[in-house]
């Protein structure tokens, strides 16, 4: 092989190898599981929910807006355990109740009704950050949904 070909194969070869790096970083950044992980230290069971819903605010340099995943689950026991559930109802940063602050968010991002949770079936649990940023996911156990909205700053 001439030295043009050994220079162009190896070239070519080096763009495979950032172009497969590039996909599996992407695949990782945008996995909802991993951002979870990254942003509230906390563990969906990959096995156990599956996304059949989201929307959020347009993308921003900083990351900031709001973001919604409505999962269904199998296994009601095993999601009980995920968090420590709370079926009242208390303020947030910003707001009176988790339901007074899941409706605002999720009319900022124009979310259907029909896609908001049934609050009167929820369960509840609340986290926020020194950012301001918050998180609310709710447990409806009647209609085998996890709905989390996130709020960052």
């Amino acid at each position: 092989m001439n030295r043009k070909k050994i220079i162009v194969v190896i070239i070519v070869s080096i763009i495979i190898v950032f172009s497969l790096l590039g996909i599996i970083i992407y695949n990782y950044l945008t996995n909802y599981s991993n951002v979870l992980k990254t942003n509230w230290n906390i563990e969906l069971p990959k096995n156990l929910v599956e996304e059949v819903y989201s929307a959020n605010s347009s993308a921003s340099f900083h990351g900031d807006g709001i973001r919604y995943h409505v999962f269904s689950y199998k296994n009601e026991e095993k999601t009980k355990e995920i968090f420590n559930w709370s079926s009242e109802e208390k303020e947030t940063i910003y707001y009176s109740s988790y339901s007074e602050a899941v409706n605002n968010w999720l009319n900022e991002i124009k979310v259907l009704k029909e896609n908001y949770p049934n609050y009167s079936n929820c369960k509840y649990w609340y986290n926020k950050q020194d950012d301001n940023s918050e998180i609310i996911i709710l447990f409806d156990n009647k209609e085998n949904r996890l709905y989390i909205v996130e709020s960052f700053l």
